[in-house]
């Protein structure tokens, strides 16, 4: 586990090249790339670091986004998690590189390809992380609420530009809950739940019934927004659902 200090340093060297990426390549936030690296490589903690691999990014093909990957790469076994809630440990290529500045110019390069056109420019960082997870980039079902869960706990949004507007503005057509909502709850209040969810990566079905999957998927954004995980939807979580 990385120490505060570790993390600290991490951040302060990516920030500034992230930004400098975004002004050069667009589109992807600096806080989004910033808070995926944190959780790839363990703020620079991870083994992979030896190769400059800080975003996970597999070699793929090996015809995409290529400018700035030179074909180097190394195998490394990885947790994919093709079926929520199970792990399938597999052998991959992982892209090697020379710096962390070219990591991350390849980042935001196969991020412009259109592999990821649905990540849309102007975005916020919670709708741009529900995009790049939708295209793809990982299987993970915890990895979209990590990322935003570290780039609000360390202000991350201070490296992107100041043109950029954050709105939390919500399009939920369903009322929000006043009464503490738990497994066997039914009704509008969590049928918002689901929709509220969804918007966080989760792939919910809006029933209106909170199930073992609606719970699951409660408990996962509970831990990634560093609340207590208990899967009982109180006053806290819907916060941390609307921030």
């Amino acid at each position: 586990m990385a120490t505060i200090a570790q993390i600290n340093k991490f951040i302060s060297e990516l920030g500034p090249i992230a930004q400098k990426a975004y002004r050069d390549l667009g589109k992807v936030l600096p806080s989004v790339c910033i808070g995926m690296a944190c959780v790839e490589c363990g703020y620079g903690t991870a083994g992979s670091v030896k190769y400059h691999s800080y975003f996970g990014q597999k070699v793929g093909t090996g015809k995409t986004a290529t400018r700035y990957w030179d074909g180097t790469f190394f195998t490394s076994k990885t947790s994919e998690e093709y079926t929520v809630g199970t792990h399938t440990v597999i052998k991959a290529a992982f892209r090697s590189y020379t710096s962390l500045e070219q990591a991350t110019y390849n980042y935001y390069e196969l991020l412009n390809t259109s592999l990821y056109k649905r990540v849309k420019a102007g975005a916020d960082y919670k709708t741009q992380m529900q995009q790049i997870k939708a295209c793809g980039y990982m299987t993970s079902s915890t990895e979209v609420n990590s990322v935003i869960a570290i780039i609000e706990r360390y202000n991350l949004t201070k490296y992107d530009p100041a043109s950029v507007v954050v709105s939390h503005e919500s399009n939920n057509p369903y009322l929000a809950p006043k009464e503490l909502l738990k497994n066997g709850s039914k009704g509008s209040g969590v049928k918002w739940l689901q929709y509220e969810l969804n918007k966080q990566g989760f792939s919910l079905k809006i029933d209106g019934i909170f199930g073992p999957a609606t719970e699951n998927a409660v408990r996962q954004f509970q831990n990634a927004s560093m609340l207590v995980c208990d899967g009982i939807v109180g006053q806290k979580t819907i916060a941390a659902l609307i921030e």
